[in-house]
């Protein structure tokens, strides 16, 4: 397992396994937009949002065109301002998209609004998370995003969240009510999609173990499943007596091999598990 999850650590930053990431990211996207999202008059969030708005109201210039266009300038700006490595993997994934969007012939039917809704929303939170798991994006918002955030100090959530409502509420000048509001639903399951494909791979474990056996706890979990840890020193609210408190973050593969080798060695220990998104450092996710 431990040469697994290493040799996989590795293949992640592999240019062949980004744009592969990027290209099934983009595909699912175009999918989205093309087959579900156009026939229902829907917006999604971010660029793509106020791409197809620009399509809706001017249909002379192709839906897929209108990303390519609308992403243009802020990739120039993107440019001076953030990684190349990030610039160039995302200006992989804007073209893929926009190719995917002027490509992909499907429509898909529904006969209820909200199935299509649901259908949108997972299949582009699917297509965005999944490009999101690469070193770059398929699109301009995350590019600015990140000036908001270093350049002005405007937190990414609120940024998000202030566009989408821009572009959803110039968008209830043109289009119907109602379909705003169904877009407003989709982009709310295509966000939770997002965190499900993130934490699918992403997602760890941080452990605090109190028992009577620190060093031989510790020494455990060090030599049989390969994870560091950390000694704290605590005092016990009630008994006021010193203790000493183990720390350690695993995946959820380990976890139950790590509770059989704690209560092995100390049947009476007390064990907090807490699930966290992302861990960074050696042995985990490098900064990307």
């Amino acid at each position: 397992m431990d040469s697994f999850v290493s040799r996989f650590q590795k293949l992640s930053y592999t240019i062949p396994w980004n744009i592969g990431l990027l290209t099934v990211g983009s595909f699912l996207t175009g999918l989205a937009i093309k087959a579900v999202m156009i026939p229902n008059a829907f917006l999604p969030s971010g660029i793509s949002g106020l791409a197809l708005l620009g399509y809706y109201v001017f249909p002379q210039i192709s839906s897929g065109l209108w990303v390519f266009l609308l992403n243009i300038p802020i990739f120039l700006i993107g440019w001076f301002f953030i990684s190349k490595r990030f610039f160039w993997y995302s200006l992989y994934g804007m073209i893929t998209l926009s190719i995917f969007i002027e490509l992909v012939p499907w429509t898909i039917q529904f006969n209820d609004k909200w199935l299509a809704v649901i259908a949108g929303g997972i299949i582009l939170g699917v297509g965005s998370g999944t490009a999101l798991r690469s070193l770059g994006s398929t699109g301009g918002l995350g590019i600015l995003q990140i000036l908001a955030r270093d350049k002005l100090g405007i937190k990414v959530g609120q940024f998000s969240m202030g566009f989408n409502a821009a572009v959803l509420g110039t968008g209830t000048i043109w289009l119907n009510l109602t379909d705003v509001l169904y877009s407003l639903a989709m982009i709310y399951i295509s966000a939770a999609a997002i965190d499900s494909v993130q934490r699918l791979f992403n997602q760890r474990k941080m452990v605090l173990i109190i028992t009577t056996s620190p060093e031989e706890v510790s020494e455990a979990i060090m030599t049989k499943l390969g994870r560091g840890t950390t000694l704290i020193n605590a005092i016990g609210g009630y008994t006021r007596q010193e203790k000493t408190v183990i720390m350690t973050v695993v995946d959820s593969f380990r976890i139950k091999r790590l509770e059989a080798t704690i209560f092995t060695i100390d049947p009476q220990a007390f064990v907090i598990i807490e699930s966290t998104f992302s861990v960074l450092g050696k042995g985990f996710s490098v900064p990307r």
